[in-house]
């Protein structure tokens, strides 16, 4: 589980989001959304520990599985293979030792010494099938085989594949491992039809916590359960506990109810005042005011007072017939 609270992001001096409270549990199939430039990316990298936030806590429960835009590998004279199996720490460590037990049986000199790594590696092998080391490396075969990537493919070291290839064997190691929760920037990127759609089917039905950022809206369609969506213009995230569908519609709600109450309103055209400046005894330009009545006589010519209908100056008996609606 991830848990944020507070978090505050900035790019410079622009405030991407401020005192936002985030939670990420088994389950949740999390779409984060926004127009480009929000922000979706420094928020999945500091929800992943990759970057430092502004202010805020975030607190983080088992482990977690980051694929970001531009996958960045450490060693790049492993095996694509190595580096998948390197997603499980434990079996990657026990496959080393039964290759290295295995080579040092090999070159052995002395009947003693080989049998003595016969037994050694009868162990390994057995640890290795406890913890389902062989069903575990026929789920990677399978997962880089359903990402395009083919066995001759994953023998090669990494030094030897393209950027396309290297993302593709970034994404199968991020889903092979026994993460908790999944962590995707864009993860259709140097992917053909055919494993986009595997890749829709396979994070459907994953039962770990899940945020993704895609412009694949029918992965978002069939994959996400819930969407954030962080505004730029106002630096918060609305939250929608609902599918994708659902979502759109109502966000175009929420978008025409704030634009009728919180949005930019038209205003009326103010009209003049009605009386003209010499009748007011001001020599001074028309004023522009709200067609309102009685407050614009008032407002215009603070010495005339105001009774029902009728407009009477103070000290004068004239009587003033009310101005036309219309009338500038």
């Amino acid at each position: 589980m991830i848990s944020v609270t507070d978090l505050e992001l900035r790019a410079g001096a622009r405030i991407l989001m401020s005192e936002t409270n985030l939670r990420v549990q088994p389950g949740d199939r999390i779409g984060l959304v926004g127009r480009n430039g929000a922000g979706k990316t420094t928020t999945l990298k500091v929800m992943a520990g990759e970057g430092m936030p502004y202010a805020g806590t975030i607190t983080r429960t088992g482990a977690v599985g980051y694929l970001p835009q531009d996958p960045r590998t450490g060693d790049l004279d492993v095996t694509a293979r190595d580096r998948v199996l390197s997603a499980r720490p434990r079996l990657d460590a026990l496959l080393h030792d039964m290759e290295k037990t295995q080579i040092g049986m090999s070159e052995a000199v002395e009947d003693a010494h080989r049998d003595k790594l016969i037994r050694r590696y009868g162990r390994l092998e057995d640890q290795f099938a406890a913890l389902g080391g062989y069903a575990a490396e026929s789920e990677a075969a399978r997962i880089c085989a359903n990402l395009g990537l083919p066995d001759r493919v994953m023998a090669q070291p990494l030094r030897t594949l393209s950027g396309g290839q290297r993302r593709r064997v970034e994404l199968s190691r991020i889903l092979f491992s026994d993460a908790s929760i999944l962590l995707l920037d864009e993860p259709t990127n140097h992917l053909d039809a055919d494993s986009i759609s595997w890749l829709r089917d396979h994070l459907k039905g994953h039962k770990a916590g899940l945020v993704v950022i895609s412009h694949d809206v029918e992965l978002l369609d069939a994959v996400v359960n819930k969407v954030w969506y962080l505004d730029a213009n106002r630096a918060i995230i609305d939250f929608y506990n609902m599918g994708w569908s659902t979502y759109l519609q109502q966000r175009e709600t929420d978008e025409s109810v704030g634009a009728g109450a919180s949005g930019p309103t038209r205003r009326r055209r103010p009209a003049r005042c009605w009386r003209r400046p010499t009748r007011c005894g001001r020599r001074r330009p028309r004023r522009w005011l709200p067609r309102t009545w009685p407050s614009g006589p008032k407002r215009c010519c603070p010495g005339w007072k105001t009774y029902g209908s009728m407009t009477r100056s103070r000290g004068s008996g004239s009587r003033l017939r009310r101005p036309a609606g219309k009338r500038r």
